[in-house]
């Protein structure tokens, strides 16, 4: 969903904490399943059943790619959440996050009705 749609909906300090809770859910995905790869190499043996190899390998792969995805997805969501964080606070009186967006990037201060661009769009 694009930001604008979601601060216009729950308001800039909402869609802040959420997208850190979200950020940080996927944080602690990436880090569980980095320790799930050791822990299933520690369980591979090429001496049981060659099921059980395959189903290993499976694990391992799978958990690397959750984990990597998880990991780019956490610095995606920390970035956009930092980035926008930055540009809340209102240039003429120093409000943060007390603004209205009047347009996809554009907010207006609801305390001294300033305007400035949030959103970059390009």
């Amino acid at each position: 969903m694009e930001p604008a749609d979601s601060i216009r909906r729950l308001g800039f300090s909402r869609w802040y904490e959420r997208r850190l809770i979200e950020g940080h859910a996927w944080f602690i995905s990436g880090f569980a399943c980095m320790v799930a790869i050791p822990a299933s190499f520690e369980e591979l043996s090429f001496r049981g059943s060659f099921a059980r190899l395959v189903a290993y390998v499976i694990i391992i792969l799978a958990a690397a790619a959750i984990g990597i995805y998880g990991l780019v997805r956490y610095q995606q969501i920390l970035s956009e959440a930092e980035q926008l964080g930055e540009h809340a606070t209102c240039g003429a009186c120093g409000a943060y996050a007390r603004f209205k967006l009047i347009s996809h990037s554009q907010v207006r201060c609801r305390k001294c009705n300033h305007e400035w661009r949030l959103i970059d769009t390009g």
